[in-house]
């Protein structure tokens, strides 16, 4: 990855990414920073700048060729690999991202699931291997995982990240309703908390209808 690139612009370009992706499944060939503005909601003047960060991508007037930018972000962003996860909790919530076919298909893999209910590890239907949580250590070194999903009740939340920043992995999403912290300096963490969305949400329409 391009180490210059400050990190708002990383998020912006993955949203850009999995749009030119979309495009690109439609037959769509060029799109302009002014379309990009309309189906993003980023300023056409900020994606424009994000892009100089990738450098010339023949953008021709007409527009930038979506195949072009399209692999322009992926090369400097580090995604033309593919990147083992797993995930922790199987739940309703991690059962269910288990079996998503999105992360079957992309750059990252699911390769290994956890939990710390045997019945659970023993019953669930999935192709993707499973394992109990006490297994975690090994598995993810043996395996080579670096991304890790977090699907567990919020006390544990926490301790299970600990355990995969121990084994080695690099980047964690955290769906449980906890914001946990990164041990280390090289694994990054992105707490998704999706009951503190809706109420974010909530919040701002109640003060809209004041």
């Amino acid at each position: 990855m391009n180490k210059k690139i400050p990190q708002p612009t990383v998020i912006r370009f993955c949203s850009i990414y999995q749009l030119l992706c979309n495009l690109e499944k439609e037959g769509v060939k060029k799109v302009s920073s002014a379309e990009l503005e309309e189906k993003t909601g980023v300023p056409s003047h900020t994606i424009r700048k994000d892009i100089s960060f990738i450098g010339e991508v023949g953008n021709t007037g007409s527009g930038y060729e979506v195949a072009k930018l399209k692999q322009h972000i992926l090369n400097n962003l580090g995604l033309n690999r593919e990147r083992k996860a797993c995930i922790v909790g199987l739940g309703r919530l991690g059962s269910g991202i288990i079996q998503w076919p999105l992360l079957a298909e992309g750059e990252f893999r699911i390769v290994a699931g956890f939990d710390s209910n045997i019945n659970t590890v023993e019953t669930i239907k999935t192709s993707i291997s499973v394992f109990p949580s006490h297994e975690i250590a090994d598995v993810v070194k043996r395996m080579g995982i670096e991304l890790g999903i977090i699907a567990v009740p919020p006390a544990r939340a926490q301790e299970v990240a600990d355990r995969l920043m121990e084994a080695g992995v690099k980047g964690i999403v955290n769906f449980a309703p906890a914001i946990i912290k990164s041990r280390r300096d090289d694994c990054f963490i992105r707490n998704m908390d999706i009951g503190g969305e809706l109420r974010i949400l909530s919040a701002m329409m109640g003060m809209r209808s004041q």
